[in-house]
Formats: structure tokens, sequence, C-alpha cells
């Protein structure tokens, strides 16, 4: 038996670029009706005008919920809400203020948060749905000299998926979370970082997620990490 997301109302934050952009462009093809949240006009602009798009910014919780509130008003239900939208900075511990913290946690926590606890408001009352978290193998492993920050942010978003699934499963609400590893994104091509050639791409992702928001309803899949090849795991 084949499952499929087809005709699924699904909403994708940071699906302008990088994993989300793999995993909105790989789910409409696979018949998904899909919705995509960006802070970046430009980046939704260049995105095909077969997308629902919404401009906000997933810090800001007014921003936030009208995004998600309108994706639903525009559809008529919330199927699946893919959390994608994150930020990666490096700092030395020592070098960091409260700012640089802040900035992280804002995006890969609060964010994820916020648009989470909107998306749920509406799967509630229809007692359905599926929320699956980006976290990453820093999230579930030690990370890398200068990446606390984001690390901590990383493991912060296990927790919180893990956790939530037992609260959200009464009302027919599966939370999962993808760990992946290194993958060829912007940040990576900037920074000059060693092994692009052997990372991860975006649609090496965005597969796994389709495979997650596809499986079968008596099954769920809570926590999936995928390295890449190269990475050791420590």
């Amino acid at each position: 038996m084949k499952y499929t997301i087809e005709n699924k109302n699904i909403l994708i934050t940071g699906g302008s670029s990088g994993i989300g952009k793999a995993t909105a462009l790989m789910a409409k093809a696979e018949g998904a009706i899909v919705g995509i949240i960006s802070n970046s006009q430009a980046e939704l602009d260049a995105m095909p005008d077969e997308f629902k798009k919404y401009l906000a910014d997933i810090r800001n919780p007014e921003q936030t919920v009208y995004a998600v509130d309108t994706f639903v008003a525009d559809t008529g239900s919330l199927d699946m809400l893919v959390n994608s939208a994150g930020v990666s900075l490096w700092k030395d511990f020592l070098d960091m203020d409260e700012a640089f913290w802040d900035v992280i946690f804002d995006v890969n926590v609060k964010g994820t948060f916020q648009v989470t606890q909107a998306a749920t408001r509406h799967m509630v009352k229809k007692k359905s749905g599926f929320i699956l978290n980006i976290s990453s193998m820093s999230g579930v492993k030690s990370g890398m000299p200068g990446a606390s920050a984001y690390t901590a942010s990383k493991w912060a978003v296990v927790g919180f998926s893990r956790n939530l699934h037992l609260e959200l499963k009464q009302h027919g609400i599966k939370v999962a979370c993808l760990c992946p590893g290194s993958t060829k994104t912007i940040m990576h091509e900037k920074a000059n970082t060693p092994n692009q050639d052997k990372m991860l791409d975006p649609e090496d992702i965005a597969r796994t997620i389709l495979f997650m928001l596809s499986a079968p309803d008596k099954g769920h899949i809570q926590l999936l990490t995928q390295p890449a090849f190269f990475e050791e795991w420590r």
C-alpha cells in the first residue's frame, strides 16, 4: 500500500529557502496544498504562484498567528505543519552576548513554539494533525566549538517535540522531530565549510520529511536522525 500526502493542507515555515523550500516543492509535486511562511518577501515572490504565501517573522506572535489563521481561512483546514525555519549562527562562547543568544533562541525555539501553538488551536478542533519540527544532529549529540547556543536551541526543539507529543496525542495530533546532519545550504557556501561535496542536499531531507508525513495513521516516527554519511556519530 502506498501512503500519500495528496490533498493534505501543509504549512511550512522557512518554506522559501533551504530544506523548507525543497520540502514545499516536493510536497506540491505529490499533490499537497502547500502554504509557506517566510520573512523574505523577495524569496516568497520567487516561489511559484501555486503556493499559498505568507510574509511573517515567526518571532512576532501577531504576524505568526495571522499567517496560520489566514492559511486555514484560505484552504479550509490545517492537516500538517513543518517547522523548518531556523538560524545557524556560530560564535565563541566567551565572545557571546545576550543579544546573540536571544536571536538564536527567539527563532529556533520561541518561533517554533509560537507557530506550533497557533497551528495546534486549529488541529484540536478537528481532532487530528501532524506537527514535524526540524531540529539537528546537534540536538542529539555534541556540536562543535562555537555552536553552544545553536546546539542548546536544537536540544530544546527535541525536548519540546517529545513532550508535546504526550500532551497532544489525546487530541489525535502527532508530533515528530527530524534531526538532519550537515546539509549543503547558503550558510555553508558563504563560510566555505569543508566537505560540502559530501553533505546532504536539502532534497535528501525533504524526501525524509515526506516519508514521515505519509506514515500510516496507526504508526508514528517520533524522533529520526539523518546524519550525512561522512559524519561520525559521537
